[in-house]
């Protein structure tokens, strides 16, 4: 169980949350904003527990008594929490839900507070619904919306929120917290550091989805890709959407080694092993431009994927980057 001072790397979020207990000036909603994976979700937990503890004095929770373990997992009946499924919407019947629910007297603690992850995943309807409670809070309760995405948010939505906002963390302690808990290599730590952008969450996502797995055999497809003349008569072995995105990404960390590499600087390098494989031999002949080209056409495909361009074209074209 973590506690609000336990959060890593979020010392200003955490630093207004706790002086706004300290100061009993706590807001009627809550928008915790920024990238996946960097607290939002234990920080939310964290304070609700300081809020509901049955034990803990002056605002602060103690982490052992049964509210705190009901919060932690999420099962406290005066916290109802709302997260879509993997791409599903929020949809207005359950927004309904938590209006119901946080105009009921809370049951055993003092305030009902209704959580809602992804809260950027709400229909329109949903979001108007939601825009209500927000202008009439009901009392003895409290919203967190959770949100990557906060600009597909409405504005009034938003504006009636006080945003504590996250951000992603240092590399190095990234790749500290994710070396510690997944008790895997520190060069392995460090890829999955660079490679989540500083998201200890997502990088421990990465290791579950065997992204270090599929890291080698992507390095072993690019051997046999560029042992072919004619790249663009060859296809990605994958047509899935997270696929290719995630080999996009592979790619251009792949490039940026070889850039390290070429340019003295194999220190920076997250895979020492490419300066000896078929990648940099293939890539070596080319200058740095054009290597930094290439890697602008795969943010470009990644861009394409992330919108409405079809993965089996991506797919064909991916290889002819190169």
């Amino acid at each position: 169980m973590i506690l609000l001072n336990d959060i890593q790397g979020q010392d200003n979020a955490i630093r207004y949350l706790v002086n706004s207990l300290k100061a009993e000036r706590i807001s009627d909603s809550y928008l915790f904003s920024g990238p996946r994976g960097v607290g939002r979700i234990l920080t939310a937990k964290a304070f609700i527990m300081n809020l509901i503890c049955s034990k803990g004095s002056s605002g602060t929770a103690c982490g052992i008594c049964s509210s705190c373990i009901r919060i932690d997992n999420l099962e406290h009946p005066d916290l109802l929490h709302i997260k879509p499924e993997k791409n599903k919407v929020i949809k207005i019947d359950e927004i309904r839900q938590a209006k119901d629910k946080l105009h009921l007297k809370p049951f055993e603690a003092a305030v009902s507070v209704c959580l809602i992850e992804d809260a950027n995943m709400m229909t329109v309807k949903a979001a108007n619904a939601l825009l209500k409670v927000l202008e009439e809070p009901p009392g003895e309760s409290m919203l967190i919306l959770v949100s990557d995405k906060k600009e597909n948010l409405l504005p009034t939505v938003i504006s009636r929120c006080t945003e504590v906002r996250f951000r992603s963390l240092p590399i190095n302690k990234t790749q500290s917290i994710v070396e510690r808990i997944a008790k895997v290599s520190s060069e392995e730590a460090l890829f999955l550091a660079y490679f989540s952008q500083g998201s200890p969450g997502v990088s421990l996502e990465m290791i579950e989805e065997e992204v270090l797995e599929k890291r080698k055999n992507s390095i072993g497809m690019l051997d046999e890709i560029l042992s072919v003349e004619r790249l663009s008569c060859v296809s990605w072995n994958s047509e899935k959407k997270d696929d290719l995105i995630e080999a996009a990404d592979m790619l251009v960390m792949m490039l940026r080694d070889i850039v390290m590499f070429r340019e003295g600087c194999s220190d920076k390098m997250l895979d020492p092993d490419i300066s000896s494989s078929r990648i940099y031999s293939f890539f070596k002949k080319y200058s740095v431009d054009h290597i930094c080209n290439v890697v602008e056409k795969l943010i470009s495909l990644k861009r394409g994927l992330l919108g409405s361009v079809n993965p089996k074209l991506v797919a064909q074209i991916l290889p002819g980057c190169l």
